[in-house]
């Protein structure tokens, strides 16, 4: 079986321009990103997909994968359809560029629970009551069988009161290629748009998207403040 980490990067981001090359500890983020998932074992091929030469030599730099994919891209997952589209790959495994605390171990969990489940594509939560009001995280609910209802900026559901399992959603997927290359050729939905979240998509076209729970600890680089948590985070723990 042929599976590919693909790691989308674009260099601009609204809330916090050129975030992927914002440093901690001598390295970028997109670097941290990179080094984290590169050492996958069911993955045969990673590589960073950029439409910035400077996050391409970033990469290069340290001796990884980085390929110039240019074009009008309304997403991370568009954009890795395109690279994909005439490659020999069967399981793509889409890593948010902004996610530096996702590992190999953590891509390779992902994998095996979406060839065991049979799925089209699959995601990953962990529990976060604490950020269920804050609009940078993006929340998901599940049904019984651990598939997505909803991705959501807002509260969901809304009456803490009656729930105390907010589920985070972190930026990783995994597709097969053929499901992968059908929500490239279609159009954004109401709902994509309306969120800024490009897995309604899926959700719109009613693609099941199963989502593993982890107990691991993420933070994704959407803000300053989620970098400044990050480098705090990196200090604490890390040699």
């Amino acid at each position: 079986m042929n599976i590919a980490v693909l790691i989308p990067a674009r260099l601009g981001s609204t809330r916090f321009p050129k975030k992927l090359l914002a440093k901690v500890k001598d390295k970028t983020i997109i670097e941290w990103t990179y080094l984290g998932v590169k050492n996958s074992k069911l993955a045969n091929f990673n590589a960073v997909l950029t439409d910035s030469l400077e996050i391409k030599e970033t990469i290069e730099n340290i001796g990884g994968n980085a390929y110039l994919v240019e074009g009008t891209f309304s997403s991370g997952t568009d954009r890795i359809a395109h690279f994909i589209a005439d490659k020999d790959y069967d399981i793509i495994v889409n890593v948010q560029g902004d996610e530096p605390l996702i590992d190999a171990n953590m891509i390779d969990e992902l994998i095996n629970f979406f060839t065991e489940k049979k799925l089209q594509m699959a995601t990953l939560a962990v529990k976060c009551n604490e950020c269920a009001d804050n609009v940078n995280d993006v929340k998901v609910v599940i049904d019984k069988n651990n598939f997505a209802l909803y991705f959501s900026r807002s509260k969901i559901p809304y009456n803490a009161n009656f729930y105390d399992n907010y589920l985070k959603h972190i930026g990783i997927y995994v597709y097969d290629k053929d499901t992968l290359l059908f929500l490239h050729n279609q159009k954004p939905t109401a709902l994509e748009l309306a969120e800024k979240l490009e897995q309604l998509r899926a959700l719109d076209h009613s693609i099941k998207i199963g989502v593993l729970t982890s107990s691991g600890h993420f933070i994704g680089i959407d803000t300053k403040e989620d970098l400044q948590l990050f480098e705090q985070y990196v200090n604490s723990t890390k040699p």
